[in-house]
C-alpha cells in the first residue's frame, strides 16, 4: 500500500505524531479486507471498462452468462399510417435477438515468504499489490478495446490522413464521426474518445486544435494540464494503451455496452472492499503454502463484458 513508510516499525502516513496504525506485514496478510482496498484503490480510477461501459450487477451474470439484445431500434418495423373510419389500425412488430457474455476470471497471485514475514519486508506488499492492480487494469482493458475491434457492426472508418501530420485534419475526423453515430436517430451521443498514447500526443500538438483553443482560462489549456482538453462536445478523452495504436475509438459512453462482475460464493474465502456505486470490486484471496513455506495473496476480477450498441461507437483506422 502506497501509504507505508519505510522504517522498521510502518505506519500509515498522513498521521499527526504519535498516532497512526501500527502495520506489519504479518498484520497485513492477516487482515485480506487492507488488501483488497489497497488493491481497489490502486485500480478502480484507472480501468477504462468502467468508465464507458455502463454498470451491470452481479445477477445479471448469475450462472456464469449474461444474456443481452443488441441493437434493437427504439422504432417499430413500420411507419404509422392514416387509419380510416371502422378500419384496422395496421399491425407492426419488431425483432429481439439473444446473445451471452461469458464471466471470464482475470487474476495473478504472488508469495510473501516466511522470511519476508519474519522479517517485516512491507515492500514485498507494496510492489506486490502495485503489480497485480496494473496487470488487472492492463489485461480487463485489452479485453475491452479488443470487443469493438473484433465487431463487424461496430462504426468504421479511415481517418483523412495519419493525426502525426500537419496536414490531418483531426478536427474534422472527430466531428464527422461524432456526426455519424449521433445521427444514427437512436438517442446515442458521442461523448468519448479513446486514443492511444501516440494519438493524445497528436492531439495536444495539433496546431488546429491549439489554435482553435481560447487564449484565456488557462487551466484549461492542453499545455498547462498536460492532457488532451475536450473537443466538440467531448466529455472525455482518455489514453489508453490499450487502445491500438493508429486505432482511436469513438464511442456514446454508459450506452454502447455494459461490464457486470460474478461475486464468488462465501466458501471460497475471497473478500473485497466496496468502492461505491458504479465501481468494480477486485477480490482477494489470502491463502497458506507450506511447501515453499509461503503466504499466497492473489487478486482477481470476474467481469462479463458486451457491446449492445454497436453503432454508438466508431473506430477510425490509420490515425
Amino acid at each position: 500500500m502506497s501509504g507505508f513508510s519505510t522504517g522498521t516499525t510502518r505506519k500509515f502516513s498522513g498521521t499527526w505524531p504519535g498516532g497512526g496504525v501500527l502495520v506489519t506485514v504479518d498484520a497485513t496478510i492477516q487482515s485480506p479486507r487492507v488488501i483488497a482496498r489497497a488493491l481497489t484503490d490502486l485500480a478502480r480510477k484507472r480501468f477504462v471498462a468502467d468508465r464507458i461501459f455502463s454498470r451491470g450487477s452481479a445477477d445479471q451474470v448469475a450462472g456464469g452468462a449474461a444474456l443481452f439484445q443488441r441493437s434493437e431500434s427504439i422504432y417499430m418495423d413500420r411507419d404509422p399510417e392514416p387509419v380510416g373510419i371502422g378500419a384496422r389500425f395496421p399491425r407492426a412488430s419488431w425483432s429481439e435477438l439473444l446473445f451471452a457474455a461469458v464471466v471470464k476470471k482475470y487474476g495473478l497471485e504472488f508469495p510473501v515468504y516466511d522470511e519476508s514475514i519474519r522479517r517485516n519486508q512491507i515492500d514485498v506488499i507494496q510492489r506486490g499489490q502495485r503489480k497485480i492492480a496494473n496487470s488487472l487494469v492492463k489485461f480487463v482493458d485489452s479485453v475491452a478495446m479488443a470487443l469493438f475491434y473484433a465487431d463487424a457492426n461496430v462504426l468504421t472508418a479511415a481517418a483523412s490522413g495519419d493525426w502525426s501530420t500537419a496536414a490531418t485534419d483531426i478536427i474534422f475526423d472527430i466531428a464527422t464521426a461524432r456526426a455519424l453515430i449521433d445521427n444514427q436517430d437512436e438517442g446515442y451521443e458521442a461523448d468519448t474518445l479513446l486514443v492511444h498514447g501516440n494519438q493524445e500526443l497528436d492531439l495536444i500538438v495539433d496546431k488546429d486544435i491549439r489554435d482553435a483553443l481560447p487564449r484565456e482560462g488557462g487551466g484549461s489549456s492542453a499545455v498547462i494540464s498536460g492532457s488532451p482538453v475536450p473537443i466538440l462536445g467531448l466529455r472525455q478523452i482518455i489514453k489508453s494503451n490499450q487502445v491500438t495504436a493508429g486505432k482511436p475509438i469513438l464511442l456514446s459512453s454508459g450506452i454502447v455496452g455494459t461490464i457486470a462482475d460474478e461475486a464468488p460464493l462465501a466458501r471460497e474465502s475471497y473478500v473485497a472492499y466496496n468502492p461505491g456505486a458504479g465501481q468494480a470490486n477486485i477480490w482477494v484471496k489470502v491463502y497458506n503454502n507450506d511447501d515453499i513455506d509461503a503466504t499466497i495473496v492473489r487478486g482477481a476480477r470476474f467481469p462479463a463484458m458486451w457491446i449492445a450498441e454497436p453503432k454508438a461507437a466508431f473506430v477510425w483506422t490509420g490515425a
